[in-house]
C-alpha cells in the first residue's frame, strides 16, 4: 500500500480528477481503464492510488501526534506531581466514555474540512488509551533497580525519564501506535464520508465512498467495493503489524 502510495504517478496512467464523458460508468476490465470509471469518467485505478497517498499520510502523521501527545501525558502523569496525575488519569477516563466519533464530527464541522482539521481531530480524541498505557509503563518501570541506580549517580530526573523510563516502555507502546495508524485511517475515511474531513475534490478513499454511495444500487457496486476493499486490506495490516509489535515486545520483555 505504502509503495503504491509512493509510486502513484508512475502507476496511475490518468489524471485521477480528469473526467472524460466518452468514457463514463465503464465497468472493471474496460480497456484503459482496469478498475473502470465513475459517473464522470474519472479513472478508478488513479483515483485509489492518489487517495491512498492521502489517506495513509492522515493515517500516519495522526497516528505519531495522537502517540506523542500521549506518551508525553502518560509519561508526565507517572513521574509528576500527584495532582497531574490525577488530572491526566481523570481527563483521559472522562473522554473515553464519550462517543469520540460524535467529538471528531463536531472539532471538523466547526473548523472546517481540510488534512490539517482531520489529523487535530483524530489526535485530540485519540490520545486517551496511548497516556494510559505509557503511565502505567512508566510507573512500573520507576521503581526498577536500573532507574534508583541511574538517580544515585546524579542523573536528573529529565535525563532518567527522556534515556531510561522512556525508551524501555516502547514496546507496549509501539504496539497501539499501529493500532492508532489503523483508527486515523478508518476515522479519516468516516469524516471524508460524512462530508467534514477532506474536501470533497481531493481523492481519498473516504470520499470515494461518499463519490459512490448514490450509485450502489444502480448496478455500479464496484465504485463503493473497491475503496472499500482498500479500508479493510490496510487496516488488516496494520492490526497484523500491532500483533507483531507486541508479541515482539513482550517476548523481549521476558527475555531481558
Amino acid at each position: 500500500m505504502a509503495l503504491a502510495a509512493l509510486l502513484a504517478p508512475w502507476l496511475a496512467g490518468h489524471d485521477p480528477v480528469a473526467t472524460n464523458t466518452d468514457a463514463v460508468a465503464l465497468p472493471p476490465g474496460s480497456p484503459e481503464h482496469p478498475l473502470g470509471t465513475d459517473m464522470l469518467g474519472r479513472d478508478l485505478y488513479s483515483r485509489l492510488l492518489y487517495g491512498a497517498r492521502l489517506s495513509l499520510l492522515v493515517g500516519l502523521v495522526a497516528g505519531a501526534a495522537t502517540v506523542v501527545a500521549g506518551t508525553a501525558l502518560g509519561a508526565l502523569a507517572a513521574v509528576g506531581p500527584r495532582w497531574l496525575d490525577i488530572l491526566v488519569t481523570r481527563s483521559a477516563d472522562a473522554l473515553l466514555a464519550l462517543p469520540m466519533m460524535l467529538v471528531a464530527l463536531a472539532l471538523a464541522a466547526v473548523a472546517g474540512a481540510s488534512v490539517a482539521t482531520v489529523v487535530a481531530a483524530i489526535a485530540m480524541t485519540g490520545w486517551m488509551p496511548v497516556a494510559l498505557i505509557a503511565r502505567s509503563e512508566v510507573a512500573a518501570l520507576r521503581e526498577r533497580p536500573f532507574i534508583r541506580a541511574a538517580y544515585s549517580l546524579g542523573f536528573s530526573r529529565s535525563r532518567v525519564v527522556l534515556r531510561h523510563l522512556v525508551p524501555n516502555a516502547v514496546p507496549p507502546i509501539a504496539s497501539i501506535a499501529a493500532f492508532e495508524v489503523g483508527h486515523a485511517i478508518l476515522t479519516e475515511s468516516t469524516l471524508s464520508f460524512l462530508g467534514v474531513g477532506i474536501p470533497p475534490n481531493t481523492p481519498s478513499w473516504g470520499n470515494l465512498l461518499t463519490d459512490a454511495r448514490s450509485h450502489l444500487l444502480t448496478g455500479q457496486w464496484y465504485t463503493v467495493a473497491l475503496p472499500a476493499v482498500a479500508i479493510v486490506a490496510t487496516i488488516i495490516a496494520v492490526n497484523v503489524i500491532a500483533t507483531g509489535l507486541d508479541r515482539r515486545g513482550t517476548v523481549e520483555g521476558r527475555t531481558w
